[in-house]
């Protein structure tokens, strides 16, 4: 028997003749009669210093050999430390059950000094024999003691739910071994009982308008507690053998909170300062330690309430002419008031300066409270000086209701204080929240075109947000139309308003032909300008030459080369489209595109927010800048309590937030009513090569090896080029080995193969169809493959392909000049209309479902009157089917809020293995 280092006994056993048994041979009769083990078949066995044994706790051990009842039909024999604990261990287990003890409170717990009764039990030279060569008897059972006895309470359900709760709550340390004596500690744990017919208490009265508060001991029948008595009055004759007993008590209380004592009793008046005291800590500690308390009636419903500061906006809505952006400042009058009682700005101030915490206002007590008053005063102050802006007001309205930080923290100025609204104010945030209340307007005259309902209502949605200033963000689906609802738009501005400046569009270079199509197509009054080429002005020279124009057409790439000339004019408008392209904030691009000015922001895109929610931030920052914070406070209020600990609440208020200035509309939505053909999306399964198999072993393998040695920055590194070159890989092996003139093309991989074969039958059926790679080496392959196989033309759309080049493609696949259409995903995966197509092949496959999403709708998009038929190329057994299959659940939380894009490499190295072993 050994005594270990984690505080254990380890008990191993040998035979007369020295072998060593195993744990099976003697535990069940060692344990025969053991309840605590329940036998001894909770034991595990195990390894120590070379010998195979169990491991006891310090509760387990004192309860085996308090009686020794083990099995008779076995001689025992035992070492030095086995004839201590014969000895010892009735003893210590006796004093543990008997309580007759005190503990020591410390800030992490109890510990247990030894009853004197345990030291008296033997003879002194009993200790000073040497049990272990680390200590001596005495230190030894001093240590067992202590963990005995909490291993004991840890067990026992009354201790667990009473003592624990000491531990760290409200009292101190020092307070707890100031209180407890040892007479009240045996109550405690229910050792002993008390025979008074009483329990002793304390009661605070409040004085009648001013003045000290009184403040008594008294006695409570235990049989009726409405019957109660002062113990410094009239004391029933039978409880007067009890009333040392309530003296030992009052003791105790003095003792805790010696600012309670006068003149070695009970203070009977206490100040106004004293009685909160008491009310906010002592009796909220005396509580805690099953002291009755009998406090004012009215302290319970006040202790936790606190003064509500409301803003009532008054009938003019703002301060000037009118009230445009979320930046406009609202007139309103402060009301104060708690529980009932009205307190005007001027009253609030007097109170404030008396630095009062209790006072009766109108016949009611209020509670101040100090710390609140100066947060109340510094938000009346702020508030003065910058004004109720109307965002203030938004994000009381929109958002659900929720707890205020008590540090006071939130960015927003105004989350603490209630606002009343005017009948105006009240009819805009109905409108916001229920976009069919806005208005519909009538589509402009001058439209070459008859607008859909739900693009009607898109148009109207957006005039409605510009007059009241804030930015919006349309977010319908690839092929809805996004496009005429903002063509729309802009006429009924021209109409309108004659806004003096030119309207700005952003778009990607791959649809800035398209959107000059439109633009001729669908308004000819209106005067565009493509701010593209060598040969674009500049500064005063751009001025000049935009005097007459109505839009103004320029790039991504161009609004931050030319910031200088675009940022000096105030546009009428400024809309983004694919405004995807500055979902990473902290680009140079992103952060130029968000500081153009205009008198109205729009951004159109499909995805508002692919993978993070710092996505949805950027392009929400630029069309409603502030409205989400800064950065770091979104990070701190919405990104890390959703994307790191799922806090759904949070998800909510979000999207409460949002959804205002976010117009989505779906191919599924029955308002909708596209009448598009039917699409198919099938999953084509497609099996790996030897030569691919031991190839993407051989990856796997060496990956997985160096894993473990890296930090997390470099093992998240490693991670994402190990998944792109398994995804070349799963391509063709050709495209992984970098080969500059691969051989054998198709039979080398399976992908190769079917897409061969759907190739021949889409050229049979004489149909169209566009094939999507993410490598540019692939599709190069691929497109060698299919002009040398059926001896045709098949166009690479990609990064590299000039402007007037892809607008040409575009046009000629269109008219039916080539039947397959190959592009990379990034360059034709967005704004191009190609409907000419109804089959679409996803060559590999995307992370993100939305990107695959996107484009799909080149060719299932309105003008669309054929079947589609999409087919998404998968290899089996990699981590191509099994990323497909978590896609799928994924793909339901991107329709709300997803995690981060990095999900792959964040998997521990057990989930990593699972995800990349080959099948």
């Amino acid at each position: 028997m050994v005594f270990t280092e984690n505080e254990q006994f380890f008990l191993s056993a040998t035979a007369d003749n020295g072998r060593l048994l195993a744990p099976a041979d003697w535990v069940k009769q060692l344990f025969v009669k053991h309840e605590e083990s329940f036998f001894g078949s909770q034991l595990s066995s195990l390894s120590y210093s070379g010998k195979e044994g169990v491991l006891l706790s310090v509760w387990q051990w004192v309860t085996l050999f308090k009686e020794a009842q083990f099995s008779r039909f076995i001689r025992w024999q035992w070492n030095e430390l086995g004839d201590f604990s014969l000895a010892i261990a009735p003893v210590l287990y006796e004093a543990v059950t008997d309580g007759r003890f005190l503990p020591e409170f410390q800030e992490d717990g109890l510990t247990f000094p030894v009853p004197p009764a345990v030291w008296e039990e033997f003879p002194s030279d009993f200790w000073s024999d040497s049990v272990t060569e680390l200590m001596t008897n005495r230190e030894f059972t001093a240590v067992l003691f202590s963990l005995c006895a909490q291993q004991a309470f840890q067990q026992a359900k009354q201790l667990k739910a009473e003592v624990a709760p000491l531990i760290g709550g409200k009292l101190t340390s020092s307070e707890l071994n100031r209180y407890f004596d040892p007479a009240r500690w045996r109550q405690w744990i229910g050792a002993e009982t008390s025979e008074a017919p009483f329990s002793v208490g304390l009661r605070l009265t409040e004085p009648e308008e001013e003045g000290d508060w009184k403040l008594e001991t008294v006695l409570i029948n235990r049989k009726n507690n409405e019957k109660i008595y002062p113990l410094q009055g009239r004391i029933l004759k039978s409880w007067l053998p009890y009333i040392e007993e309530a003296k030992e008590e009052q003791a105790r209380w003095l003792r805790l909170f010696p600012w309670l004592e006068e003149g070695g009793e009970l203070r009977s008046a206490l100040s106004e300062e004293l009685a909160f005291t008491f009310l906010t800590e002592a009796s909220e500690k005396l509580i805690q330690l099953g002291v009755p308390i009998l406090l004012p009636s009215w302290w319970e419903t006040i202790r936790k309430s606190s003064l509500s500061l409301t803003a009532k906006v008054s009938s003019t809505r703002t301060r000037g002419t009118s009230f445009v952006g979320l930046q406009a400042l609202v007139d309103f009058d402060w009301r104060l008031s708690m529980n009932g009682a009205e307190l005007s700005e001027e009253e609030f101030a007097k109170l404030a300066d008396s630095n009062r915490r209790l006072v009766k206002i109108n016949g009611e007590w209020i509670h101040l409270d100090p710390e609140m008053v100066r947060k109340i005063q510094g938000l009346m102050k702020e508030a003065k000086q910058k004004g109720l802006r109307l965002q203030d007001l938004l994000e009381q309205e929109l958002t659900p209701e929720e707890e205020a930080e008590e540090d006071w923290t939130d960015p927003r100025l105004f989350a603490h204080i209630q606002i009343e609204l005017n009948r105006s104010l009240k009819q805009m945030i109905q409108q916001l929240q229920d976009t069919s209340s806005v208005p519909i307007l009538s589509p402009p005259a001058d439209l070459k075109a008859d607008l859909r309902p739900y693009q009607q209502a898109g148009m109207s949605w957006l005039l409605f947000l510009r007059s009241c200033g804030f930015g919006a963000v349309l977010a319908d689906d690839m092929g809805l139309g996004k496009t005429i609802q903002l063509i729309s738009y802009l006429l009924h501005v021209k109409k309108q308003e004659g806004p003096g400046t030119p309207a700005l569009i952003i778009c990607p270079t791959s649809v800035l032909g398209n959107w000059q199509k439109e633009l001729e197509r669908f308004s000819p009054s209106l005067t565009v300008l493509p701010h593209y080429g060598s040969s674009r002005k500049q500064g005063e020279a751009f001025e000049q030459v935009i005097q007459d124009v109505d839009v103004v057409l320029t790039t991504y790439g161009l609004s931050h080369i030319d910031f200088d000339t675009m940022s000096s004019i105030e546009w009428s408008t400024i809309a983004l489209d694919e405004a995807q392209n500055i979902k990473n904030p902290q680009t140079k691009q992103s952060r130029a595109i968000r500081k153009l000015q205009g008198r109205h922001h729009i951004a159109l895109t499909g995805t508002p927010m692919e993978n993070r929610l710092a996505e949805l931030w950027a392009i929400f920052d630029f069309a409603n800048h502030g409205y989400l914070y800064n950065l770091p406070q979104f990070q701190k209020q919405y990104i890390v309590p959703i994307e790191k600990d799922n806090d759904t609440s949070k998800v909510e208020q979000l999207q409460a937030k949002i959804r205002p200035f976010l117009l989505r509309r779906t191919k599924r939505d029955p308002e909708v009513e596209l009448n598009l053909p039917d699409k198919l999306e099938q999953k084509e399964y497609c099996p790996l090569t030897a030569e691919q198999a031991s190839l993407y072993q051989q990856l796997v393998d060496e990956t997985m090896d160096n894993i473990g040695k890296l930090s997390a920055f470099e093992r998240r590194g490693l991670i994402l080029q190990m998944l792109n070159r398994l995804k070349q890989l799963c391509n063709h092996p050709a495209l992984y080995l970098k080969e500059q003139e691969p051989e054998n093309i198709t039979s080398r991989s399976e992908k190769m193969n079917k897409l061969v074969e759907l190739t021949d039958s889409i050229l049979e059926g004489q149909e169209a169809g566009l094939i999507f790679t993410q490598y540019i080496g692939m599709g190069e392959m691929i497109q060698q493959e299919l002009e040398s196989r059926f001896g045709l033309t098949v166009p690479f759309l990609n990064g590299s392909t000039p402007k007037h080049q892809r607008d040409q493609l575009v046009q000629d696949f269109q008219q039916g000049k080539f039947p397959l259409f190959l592009l990379s995903l990034k360059a034709g995966g967005t704004g191009l209309n190609l409907t000419a197509a109804n089959h679409v092949i996803h060559f590999d496959r995307w992370w993100n479902p939305a990107v695959e999403n996107q484009a799909t709708d080149r060719a299932y998009r309105i003008g669309q009157n054929r079947f589609v038929h999409v087919h998404k190329f998968i290899t089996t057994g990699t981590l191509e089917e099994k990323i497909d299959s978590m896609l799928e659940k994924k793909q339901a939380l991107n329709d709300e809020i997803i995690s981060s894009e990095q999900w792959i490499t964040e998997m521990n190295d057990h989930e990593l293995k699972e995800l990349l072993q080959l099948h």
